[in-house]
């Protein structure tokens, strides 16, 4: 009863993070994945049990060991569940944090090469705390330039749900009309034009607009970097906030509240017809010791691989709790082995070689981790599906490779844990060990 009750929670809870903003879907989503991690805890019997009658059909045409396998996997379902919940723990909690990931570097990647325009991109010298003070003005009278905006990164702090939180912004440094030329945030109301007429206007993200309830023409409070307290009214509101980040503000708006008011990045618009390797040139030129230019395709595959660095907290963190539930499932696998002294001995005794029963422990290796891919993999997907719809408006992003690894490494650790206790085992007299 309780396991039904947890998860008819689990699922509940699922949709209701489907229908909230990014961030309290996110703390919902922890919710999902311990109601559904109990659950399994509480019915896996019955979902062992169910599991092998629906792969049973497929163990008995593979064979004797095989089918000796699912019966033994029928008869002992509560010994298996012991085994396979933990594998069930690894792959939700490690599928969550790791797609998780994967899905918001993918949306990112895409905003980014979907909302960059600029022809130019001119980044701040090694070690330098930005782009040259007059770098901006200087690029837009330079031959073959059509555009030229800095964008000097920056952060704010959000009140949403009675909850602090950070969010990325960029400061813009330039002629308004200039931006639509070299970004495009794709904004969903209002107008890009009307940011920095006045220091006191923003265009925010979708989403942080939301957790704001702030629309088009209303004022948005919140904290700049430095702790200061102000109310622009919202201009614009766009949908690539993830890539182009979730608040775009006029450059006077932050100036004062920083400590290195300078652009970190100018994006240039080239004129037609301009001849685009002299431009490069001539921008590089606007600081003596040069500056780095790329192109929209350098500089999306360069924020590919900041965003990776910058992720590899959270793979660490995945790979912590993976070696955890690692050594969880290996050890209660051996001691399931080492448990079924008597039943192998019996096994022996009744006319089993030692070669049978080792292909069994094997095919009930496999099922326990076939068991504990599906149920995990189940359980990652019902939580992230709505926490990637409410943060990138699409379906989770599983890249094939890292899927096939870590289902492999599931049924490594599933062999190895019931192939060394179960050799040992053969290795005595089934006379001895009945």
């Amino acid at each position: 009863m309780f396991g039904a009750l947890f998860t008819a929670g689990a699922v509940a809870l699922a949709v209701v993070a489907a229908q909230l903003p990014g961030a309290a879907a996110a703390n919902t989503a922890l919710g999902v994945v311990m109601c559904f991690l109990v659950a399994v805890g509480l019915l896996g019997p019955w979902l062992v049990r169910g599991a092998v009658g629906l792969l049973g059909v497929l163990l008995r045409a593979a064979g004797a060991s095989a089918s000796l396998a699912a019966d033994n996997a029928r008869a002992g379902s509560r010994r298996l569940a012991s085994a396979t919940v933990p594998i069930v723990m690894v792959t939700a909690f490690c599928g969550t944090l790791v797609f998780l990931q994967s899905s918001l570097q993918h949306s990112a990647a895409e905003q980014v090469r979907a909302g960059l325009t600029a022809d130019r991109v001119v980044a701040a010298a090694p070690g330098a705390p930005g782009l040259p003070s007059d770098a901006v003005r200087r690029a837009a009278q330079l031959p073959g330039v059509d555009a030229a905006v800095g964008l000097l990164p920056t952060g704010l702090v959000v009140q949403s749900s009675g909850a602090l939180s950070s969010a990325t912004a960029q400061a813009v440094d330039g002629d308004p009309a200039a931006l639509a030329k070299v970004l495009d945030p794709g904004v969903t109301s209002g107008s890009l034009a009307e940011l920095g007429r006045s220091a006191d206007t923003v265009a925010l993200d979708s989403f942080l607009a939301e957790s704001l309830h702030a629309k088009v023409g209303q004022r948005a409070a919140f904290w700049l970097g430095d702790g200061t307290r102000v109310e622009p009214t919202v201009v614009a509101v766009y949908s690539r906030g993830l890539g182009l980040g979730e608040a775009l503000l006029p450059k006077a708006a932050v100036a004062a509240h920083t400590d290195a008011p300078y652009p970190a990045r100018l994006l240039v618009a080239e004129a037609p017809g301009a001849d685009g390797a002299a431009t490069a040139r001539a921008l590089s030129a606007l600081s003596p010791s040069g500056l780095p230019v790329t192109d929209r395709q350098g500089f999306a595959a360069q924020a590919d691989r900041e965003r990776e660095l910058n992720g590899w907290a959270n793979n660490v963190m995945a790979a912590v709790l993976a070696g955890f539930a690692a050594l969880t499932a290996a050890n209660t696998l051996v001691m399931t082995v080492l448990d079924r002294r008597r039943e192998i001995a019996l096994l022996r005794l009744a006319g089993g070689t030692r070669r049978q029963v080792r292909s069994m422990l094997r095919w009930e290796a496999l099922l326990i981790a076939a068991i504990g891919l599906t149920a995990g993999g189940a359980i990652a997907w019902a939580t992230l599906s709505p926490l990637t719809r409410a943060l990138t408006s699409a379906a989770p992003h599983v890249p094939l490779g890292i899927a096939l690894s870590l289902g492999a490494a599931a049924a490594l650790l599933c062999l190895a844990a019931t192939a060394v206790p179960g050799r040992a085992l053969l290795r005595a007299r089934p006379t001895t060990a009945i």
